[in-house]
């Protein structure tokens, strides 16, 4: 277990107490991000945290896969997906390396709020983009507000 994986662990219940810091920024994400479902797909989360993302998204797209290193904001996330009904989100504890993603199963990557966190970005990209459908999307927060990338 990293340093990181630690930290995130131990604050896990703290943080997802806490509000969300800027909320219109946070809705212009989800609804950036949502111009881009369809109901027949397949997403991939990338540090999902407490989960409350995925299952905000969950109405819109077929299924997503919601990872984070961290087995407390999973477990959290779980509960909240429970409390809430969801059924088309599988959380998981994992990291982009150890993944298993058939190639061509992805229509959209999320990695939101997650990038500047990795410590290589560049590779963490490159994982995800190898792995998703050609002409699909990656969305992460620093290209929302010119909307998402498209994977070609």
């Amino acid at each position: 277990m990293t340093q990181s994986t630690k930290f995130w662990d131990k604050i896990a219940a703290k943080y997802a107490k806490q509000p969300i810091a800027d909320e219109a920024a946070y809705q212009k994400k989800l609804a950036v991000t949502r111009d881009y479902f369809r109901l027949d797909m397949e997403v991939l989360e990338i540090g999902c945290g407490t989960g409350s993302t995925a299952i905000l998204h969950a109405p819109y797209v077929k299924h997503i896969r919601a990872i984070d290193f961290s087995a407390n904001m999973i477990a959290i996330a779980q509960g909240k997906a429970e409390a809430e009904h969801i059924e088309n989100v599988t959380f998981e504890q994992a990291t982009i390396e150890d993944l298993d993603i058939p190639d061509q199963s992805l229509d959209a990557v999320l990695g939101l709020s997650i990038l500047h966190l990795l410590k290589d970005r560049s590779a963490a990209i490159a994982r995800v983009y190898t792995d998703a459908q050609t002409g699909r999307y990656l969305c992460d927060q620093y290209r929302l507000h010119r909307r998402c990338h498209e994977l070609v």
